[in-house]
């Protein structure tokens, strides 16, 4: 019985496909995000080379992590005031991450590793990974190596990314990730929502044709790349696009056949807590509020701007234990509270699961907010940049949470919130509500991404449909209003001189008239 078990788990990884993951963005919560897809397609057998800029703790035997050079880690991060980042127009947020990662793919591309990468004559069955925010050049990697590609997109409700999948943004209800609005706009909004989607799309379209186009020629360079498609034909022609969303943390809009939701794949069994944390959260008999900043943002801008004083003052005034997690590495200020614990890590999940945990304020990133509906916690959301603000806004829309103005981050302010969420029970029956959308489902968020990635192992582009791979002019019909705009023209026209004929007909005849008269009269 143990050898037939023994020969099924060898006859699995024999049969197991070869996959190429490329993950060059050096975003420490994408990267959550989907490594645990790659963790569950490597237990299924498949033999996965994962180049990526943020290594994987203990992979697998069957995932060998190909390390590339990150500008984070160099030193070529952004220099940003996140806060001041997040007030930028839509188009120029697009246009800055661009950049930022034009420079990444500079660095990588005079790397060994992606130069050994170009000249290697590996047989893959797949590639996969983040192609579609502000690394879309490397789509080339499916041309190389002749292969299907799956992207993952970290943000739901990406315009360029539905346009890209032949599906795109109707802006009179849908909203982009960079958008404050909601999914009920009046006249003004819809007329602005509008125009930002479709500068976003352009900025976007710009930077895909003309820079990551030359970047791309420069930089893909390998045996027969002179036959590459151009980057938006590449983009367009993904066998299958796995998305970072859930219609219960966003909106429900339509989605291309090929494009699946897959958020809170990220998401796994609980574990112990370590023994502090675990003390910690048993002892507080009044609760929990748990406090974060995600994995970006810099507390030192907090601290700076005053904010942190604030937030001591509110929370030292609370009942309830705080459990804040500090970045470590950076200096904490002098806190005199006893109920409040600072940690350099904490295991979010693990304490998001404990049920001492009442409360988590945080910045809104979205996998916070999966792991906070996931579990059932309310929300106070601050909602620095990014994608945070509409998110923040859609929970204080939505009803599970509170939403602050990351400018007026005031003690009485930051108390009031709190305080609602903690005082009033419509916050967390509707956060219960939204738990119970999030986690029924057919099948888990993990295994449904790994399913669908087997799907296009064995079926190819199958779900790709025509409208993926048309031109700009045939998917929004300009070419057919064009046709109809001229036959109209010329029935016009033609009705013009007509009418202009039978005028000048109809005045020669009384012209004529009139003289026969004339001269009858002489």
């Amino acid at each position: 019985m143990v050898f037939a078990g023994l020969m099924l788990c060898l006859a699995s990884l024999s049969s197991g496909a070869r996959i190429l993951a490329w993950y060059a963005m050096p975003a420490k919560s994408h990267h959550i995000a989907f490594q645990p897809i790659l963790r569950a397609l490597a237990e299924r057998g498949h033999k996965i080379d994962f180049y990526t800029t943020i290594t994987m703790k203990d992979p697998p035997a069957n995932i060998r992590v190909i390390e590339l050079p990150s500008f984070m880690s160099a030193g070529g991060g952004p220099n940003l005031n996140f806060k001041e980042f997040g007030d930028l127009a839509s188009p120029l947020v697009s246009t800055i991450m661009y950049k930022m990662g034009m420079g990444g793919n500079d660095m990588i591309a005079s790397s060994p590793e992606f130069q050994k990468l170009m000249s290697s004559d590996e047989k893959y069955d797949l590639v996969l990974g983040e192609f579609l925010f502000v690394n879309e050049n490397s789509v080339a990697l499916m041309h190389k190596f002749k292969v299907p590609g799956i992207a993952t997109q970290p943000l739901g409700d990406c315009a360029w990314v539905n346009e890209i999948a032949g599906l795109p943004d109707n802006p009179s209800y849908m909203v982009d990730w960079k958008s404050l609005f909601t999914g009920r706009m009046n006249f003004f909004q819809r007329l602005y929502n509008a125009y930002t989607t479709v500068i976003t799309n352009v900025v976007s379209y710009y930077f895909v044709t003309f820079p990551l186009q030359a970047q791309m020629d420069r930089m893909f360079n390998y045996t027969g790349w002179e036959t590459r498609p151009r980057l938006p034909m590449l983009m367009s022609d993904l066998a299958l696009i796995l998305v970072n969303t859930h219609h219960s943390v966003g909106y429900p809009y339509p989605k291309a056949p090929h494009v699946k939701e897959v958020g809170g794949a990220f998401i796994g069994p609980n574990k112990p807590l370590p023994k502090d944390l675990q003390t910690y959260l048993d002892a507080a008999k009044e609760g929990v509020i748990y406090f974060s900043l995600g994995s970006v943002v810099d507390p030192v801008q907090f601290v700076e701007d005053g904010s942190f004083v604030e937030f001591v003052n509110a929370f030292k005034k609370l009942k309830q234990n705080i459990l804040w997690k500090w970045r470590d590495g950076v200096e904490l200020p002098k806190v005199e509270a006893p109920n409040i614990k600072f940690s350099p890590w904490v295991p979010q999940q693990d304490v998001l699961a404990h049920n001492k945990t009442i409360l988590f304020v945080t910045h809104g990133g979205l996998l916070s907010m999966m792991e906070a509906v996931h579990f059932g916690v309310p929300l106070v959301g601050i909602g620095v940049f990014g994608d945070q603000r509409k998110n923040v806004e859609f929970m204080n829309a939505a009803g599970f949470g509170v939403g602050l103005d990351v400018h007026d981050l005031k003690e009485p302010t930051i108390s009031k919130a709190i305080n609602e969420v903690l005082n009033d029970p419509k916050y967390r029956t509707e956060m219960l509500r939204r738990q119970a959308l999030f986690t029924d489902r057919p099948m888990k968020p993990l295994d449904e991404a790994v399913y669908w990635v087997e799907y296009v192992l064995k079926h190819g582009k199958a779900l790709q449909p025509a409208s993926a791979r048309m031109p700009f002019y045939q998917l929004y019909m300009l070419d057919i209003f064009a046709a109809l705009g001229a036959v109209l023209l010329l029935a016009v026209n033609a009705v013009r001189k007509l009418a202009c004929a039978l005028l000048s007909l109809c005045c020669g005849k009384a012209a004529s008239r009139s003289t026969i008269e004339s001269k009858k009269k002489r």
